[in-house]
């Protein structure tokens, strides 16, 4: 995928026809008894992420030369995602299911590792299924299908104050903030790039650089 919104994504397993029928027991038929399995699974694959991106940072950031103290070295530099957000899905869907799947995934990830989780998207139409759709159609459907949330550009701001407002000293260098967005499948990538552009030109509008990483529970 040429210009990406997203860094990289990650998916805890492939959408074989076991996941597949999980999935959809959990998705269209409301099981509730697999959320907490579903989640693990999504819990395993953030670690996973979570260790690659400490060792991409260990290697941009190799230790000094020199041999201060103990007392003196400087700590590892550590990748955490400032908030966790989801797909959203339309009202029709919501009524239909009475629950957003990728929200609840994203609920009980941020609470295992202690995140804040933000409403940043809405779906503006209501998209047809999109698994007999062709990789051009699944991404001619999703431009305009997401926008903002109402209260999104408040969220972004409120965080970029949390974590990464710039001070005098850090003026030169200031860290994007980092989204993290969960959905339950990865086929083309072309929901997720939709949405993150969302988020990306929102940051752009107020003068906040964003980055986006995804994390999908099962990848097609």
């Amino acid at each position: 995928m040429q210009n990406r919104s997203f860094i990289l994504n990650r998916s805890a397993v492939q959408y074989n026809p076991l996941m597949k029928e999980w999935i959809g027991m959990y998705k269209f038929r409301g099981h509730e008894r697999y959320a907490p399995l579903l989640t693990a699974l999504l819990i395993q694959a953030f670690q996973a992420m979570s260790e690659e991106q400490n060792s991409a940072l260990a290697k941009e950031h190799p230790a000094p030369v020199a041999y201060p103290a103990p007392s003196a070295q400087q700590p590892k530099p550590q990748w955490r995602p400032d908030a966790v957000t989801y797909v959203p899905v339309s009202g029709e869907r919501l009524a239909e299911r009475g629950f957003n799947q990728a929200e609840q995934l994203a609920a009980g990830l941020a609470t295992v590792f202690r995140l804040p989780i933000v409403d940043l998207l809405q779906r503006r139409i209501n998209t047809t299924k999109q698994s007999f759709k062709s990789r051009g159609e699944r991404i001619e459907t999703m431009k305009n299908a997401f926008s903002i949330h109402p209260d999104g550009m408040y969220s972004i701001e409120e965080l970029y104050r949390a974590f990464h407002l710039p001070t005098q000293m850090s003026m030169s260098h200031v860290k994007p903030l980092q989204i993290l967005l969960i959905d339950d499948i990865y086929t083309t990538g072309s929901t997720l790039d939709a949405c993150g552009q969302v988020i990306l030109n929102a940051g752009f509008t107020m003068g906040i650089p964003v980055e986006i990483y995804t994390l999908t529970l099962a990848r097609s």
